[in-house]
């Protein structure tokens, strides 16, 4: 599976554009507003329907514009494909999408399923430096298998579900003697839904920790050691450590390296019961769910300490990087988009970054600023100034 070409038309700041790709790492060098992040955007929103920004998606299309187009030509095992997505503007400033594969109008989940996409981009960052919804977020954004994409579909509907439930109860919408054998029923799927959502959250945790330490050991130290807790509630964590000659355990902590799989999972699955049972009489009380995935911790630690007040940016940053990169360890195809992503890296963490990339066998496209210091093998340059694309650095 290889990218080989992209077409937009009026996306975001470019009337026309047109890019041929040669190799499997394709650089876009510009200026803060050139366009480079839009070259990123037009690729994965034909591969995704939607950006990776959390912004008004009418802003796809160019301004004083209806409609926008993005073209993709793959060369794949099968032969040539081409991907179509048309973005056009509609009563409401409703943005109407419609996806084609090889001429045939398809759901974005079709592709989806078909094109594993990755991305890295200052959001990304939030993980570490910001609250538990931001790591759990960048987990879930990780699931690529069919199973694991329905275990996260299928829990967050029954949660929606749940929370409707006791919301109508607090309000007196629904009578007692209706909800209680409705909440017991709901709550027994919600059980299950749960661990199959915990479930998934662990087996790419652990995928990812298993492929870690010679990556990580690229861009720290030898005897640094990383490791992930997740919380159900304070007295039930569990922890993985890339490093066992460096891992550090607390009291409250049990280390999954230490304990066969099932036994680990079925602890798990031991304090996520409790816990829903715990919290059942206060939940009916303030109309709201407190317990399940929703709520859990996951804490990404650097020898042993939590990595948002332990680590610099930059080692935040590699940190991230050294997640995403051992993920894909395990993913025979993907893309990779990568936005700013040198930012706060010295020359030589710049160095073996690009040289684990060149090694990996995603197809990967990156943004920057400035020039690489340093020739990348494997790569294209294209130069970015106010919507405009050339392969000429002047």
């Amino acid at each position: 599976m290889f990218l080989e070409r992209a077409s937009l038309k009026q996306f975001r700041n470019y009337d026309q554009a047109h890019i041929d790709f040669l190799h499997p790492i394709t650089f876009f060098i510009g200026e803060n507003g050139s366009g480079k992040t839009s070259l990123l955007e037009a690729i994965y929103c034909a591969l995704r329907g939607q950006s990776f920004h959390p912004f008004i998606q009418n802003q796809f299309i160019k301004k004083g514009k209806t409609e926008a187009k993005v073209t993709l030509s793959l060369k794949e095992e099968e032969g040539q494909s081409e991907l179509q997505s048309f973005f056009s503007v509609k009563e409401n400033n409703f943005l109407k999408k419609e996806h084609f594969y090889c001429g045939k109008k398809v759901k974005s989940s079709f592709f989806v399923k078909k094109y594993p996409c990755f991305v890295f981009t200052e959001s990304s960052l939030k993980c570490i430096r910001q609250g538990p919804g931001e790591r759990r977020d960048f987990i879930e954004s990780l699931f690529y298998s069919e199973e694991h994409s329905k275990a996260k579909k299928e829990f967050y509907e029954l949660l929606k579900q749940k929370r409707q439930l006791l919301k109508n109860y607090k309000k007196e919408r629904i009578k007692e003697q209706d909800f209680f054998p409705l909440f017991k029923i709901l709550n027994q799927k919600f059980l299950e839904r749960s661990k199959k959502l915990v479930q998934a959250r662990i087996e790419i945790l652990k995928q990812i920790f298993q492929f870690l330490e010679p990556i990580s050991s690229s861009f720290f130290s030898h005897k640094s050691s990383l490791a992930f807790c997740y919380k159900i509630k304070e007295s039930a964590t569990e922890s993985f450590s890339s490093n066992r000659e460096g891992e550090s355990e607390s009291e409250s902590e049990e280390t999954l390296q230490e304990k066969p799989s099932s036994f680990m999972m079925d602890k798990l699955f031991t304090f996520l019961e409790l816990d829903l049972k715990e919290k059942e009489s206060l939940e009916i009380s303030l109309g709201t769910p407190l317990s399940g995935p929703q709520k859990h911790e996951i804490i990404f630690l650097f020898n042993g300490e939590d990595s948002r007040n332990f680590c610099s940016k930059g080692q935040q940053r590699t940190y991230i990087l050294s997640l995403l990169l051992s993920h894909l360890q395990s993913i025979p195809e993907a893309f990779l988009f990568l936005d700013d992503v040198l930012l706060e890296l010295d020359e030589e963490v710049q160095k073996r970054f690009l040289d684990l990339l060149e090694k990996n066998h995603c197809q990967s496209f990156l943004t920057s600023c400035s020039m690489v210091p340093f020739k990348v093998k494997k790569s294209s340059f294209f130069y970015v100034r106010k919507g405009q694309i050339t392969t000429e650095k002047n």
